[in-house]
């Protein structure tokens, strides 16, 4: 029973972080005014953020003796900071605009001002998201379901929920709901 209720759950996070991961996408192609940006930047921080959550659970997971709590803990995290960048994300264009004329001759860092900035909030999220598998996995190893049976489990669960919610934020969500709706949707799942 617990496993297909952890994996249940963790569809639903899957969708949530695909979710974010568009609609962030799409607030930093605001921010940048350039999609190849928005993208090469969103795309790194995600993935970084989960090696580097992936990482920290790994290391100090042993410690953690509640993971389903833990695991509680980090997903209203994901909410949290989640949906906050979804706003903040288009306003950062016009938030450090005045900066390169702080300094003389400064336009040339405004571009990796931006990206840094980016990266280090999308960081936030990213990193909780990776951190989320290991804690699941823990526990479900610890019901004796074994650890191959219940990385394949959730991770199957992820990535379906991740599809779903992919497809159904460009299909319907965002159109309906737009950017911040379809944010806060993605927070409460």
């Amino acid at each position: 029973m617990l496993m297909w209720t952890l994996g249940i759950i963790f569809f639903l996070s899957g969708a949530a972080g695909l979710l974010f991961e568009t609609l962030w996408l799409r607030g930093a192609g605001l921010a940048f005014g350039n999609s190849v940006w928005a993208s090469s930047i969103t795309l790194a921080a995600y993935m970084g953020g989960l090696g580097l959550g992936n990482v920290l659970a790994g290391r100090f997971g042993k410690r953690v003796l509640q993971p389903v709590r833990a695991y509680a803990l980090i997903e209203l995290l994901i909410a949290a900071s989640g949906v906050l960048l979804v706003p903040l994300l288009p306003a950062l264009a016009a938030l450090l605009a005045p900066l390169p004329a702080l300094a003389h001759d400064g336009a040339w860092f405004a571009t990796p001002l931006h990206l840094a900035l980016v990266f280090a909030l999308l960081m936030i999220p990213t990193t909780a998201m990776g951190a989320t598998l290991p804690l699941l996995v823990k526990a479900l190893c610890q019901a004796n379901t074994g650890f191959g049976r219940a990385l394949g489990h959730l991770y199957g669960f992820n990535t379906l929920g991740a599809l779903a919610g992919a497809l159904a934020g460009e299909l319907f969500l965002i159109e309906h709901l737009g950017l911040l709706g379809t944010g806060i949707g993605a927070a409460l799942l």
